[in-house]
């Protein structure tokens, strides 16, 4: 709760801050970068969520050492991923910036952009070997540790951003100053875990293992798959308003997204505390705990999800003109679909986080896919006839149709086939003389 308040607070500030100093136009494409390298969180190929439930079984049984060979085979085969993907933006920086942005009218956002592009994608890459930090603490269900450093790394964003506007640099100066932040302090940590906090996870090479990187490929080529069209879903929108309608056009479509994401916050925090709970629950056969844990948690995000989106839909045009400025403003329809849109993640979140614990991922691929791929169309089309209104009315619909009901049907299936515990017969009763 501190570090989404603080992240709250932070976004608060910097949002109109960076606005101001890029302008509307470079600030979409610094929010389009972003968007980027969130999406580019996929080419872990499933291996960060594979590596949480495998860490979870062996946690169950305290088996150190198999722990540690995980650890181990994950960080060599995504440091390999890392060094490709450095080779890559050295080579394709340029032409990916004017795949992103072919309509940029700045001379200094056409100047600026390749390097930006090129600084990202690389500081990217030198990061996604430390996703395993977090992915070892949420295994053994040290979230609360997870979101301290996170607390530490958002801070720390907010300064680079009031050094890089203090000192007149430029959007490649942003990049460098806030993801190379993000990077310290995820080094700093992983520093930390290994060193101090668990030093019999610490990775050596020794303890690579081929058999072990099979067997996180096993479950993390569908976590790969589930991921690429969870980040379509997810993150698209802006790349896509960009690339069709203009990098101006992504700023009050992603300063809407960041307000709304206060409606499904509270269970983007519950999913990464409850994933390894339900896979420890699991491999203990505590099936009672997870049917009574479910059903609250639907029930309280429903309930807070509701509630918070209703008052964003009445109030959200005023909140954005007094954060974000008048030209962040969205027309209303976008307002509304957005809501509808993150009452949908709130509540599909609990189930896919009982499915993702417990194995069950080969639905979660099915229609996973079909939702991307009906979001990424239908994005484009809309995006083409009703602006940035009709990217959000895609993404809304490919959700309802092909992810939310195809979920709850099948979280219903698995938990109807968990056994039931047994009850005692009744006693008969005993004769009363009188």
């Amino acid at each position: 709760m501190v570090w989404r308040l603080v992240a709250i607070a932070v976004s608060i500030v910097s949002v109109p801050l960076t606005i101001g100093y890029l302008g509307t136009e470079r600030y979409g494409a610094w929010i389009t970068i972003s968007t980027v390298l969130t999406f580019l969180g996929i080419t872990d190929f499933g291996l960060g969520a594979s590596l949480t439930n495998a860490l979870g079984r062996a946690q169950a049984k305290d088996a150190r050492e198999i722990g540690r060979r995980y650890v181990s085979s994950a960080l060599l085969t995504l440091c390999l991923i890392a060094l490709a993907i450095i080779l890559i933006a050295s080579a394709f920086a340029p032409t990916i910036a004017a795949f992103l942005f072919p309509h940029l009218q700045s001379p200094v956002a056409r100047a600026e952009i390749a390097s930006a592009v090129w600084l990202a994608l690389s500081i990217f890459a030198l990061n996604l070997p430390l996703v395993i930090v977090a992915r070892v603490l949420a295994a053994h269900q040290k979230s609360a540790i997870a979101n301290l450093w996170n607390i530490a790394g958002t801070l720390g964003n907010l300064i680079a951003l009031l050094v890089v506007i203090w000192s007149r640099g430029g959007l490649p100066w942003l990049v460098a100053g806030c993801f190379g932040f993000g990077l310290v302090a995820n080094l700093t940590s992983a520093i930390w875990l290994f060193g101090f906090h668990k030093p019999w996870l610490r990775p050596n090479l020794r303890a690579v293992d081929p058999t072990f990187v099979k067997v996180l490929f096993s479950d993390g080529w569908k976590f790969f798959i589930i991921s690429i069209g969870w980040m379509i879903n997810w993150q698209t929108d802006n790349i896509v308003i960009a690339h069709f309608l203009g990098a101006s056009y992504v700023t009050p479509y992603a300063v809407t997204f960041s307000l709304f994401g206060m409606a499904s916050g509270l269970q983007m925090l519950a999913y990464p505390a409850l994933w390894p709970a339900y896979t420890e629950a699991f491999a203990q056969r505590d099936y009672d705990w997870i049917r009574q844990t479910l059903r609250s948690n639907f029930k309280f995000s429903f309930f807070t999800s509701l509630a918070i989106a209703a008052v964003l839909v009445i109030f959200a045009k005023e909140i954005i003109r007094l954060w974000a400025g008048a030209a962040a403003v969205p027309p209303f329809a976008l307002i509304v679909w957005m809501a509808l849109w993150r009452l949908m993640i709130s509540t599909m979140l609990v189930g896919s986080c009982v499915l993702t614990a417990t194995g069950h991922l080969k639905g979660m691929t099915i229609y996973g896919t079909v939702t991307a791929a009906l979001n990424l169309i239908l994005s484009i089309l809309f995006a083409k006839m009703y602006g940035i209104v009709g990217v959000a009315a895609a993404t809304a619909i490919a959700y309802a149709v092909s992810s939310y009901v195809p979920t709850f049907i099948e979280v219903r299936s698995v938990i109807r086939k968990f056994p039931t515990p047994k009850r005692e017969e009744p006693r008969p009763m005993m004769p009363v003389s009188v």
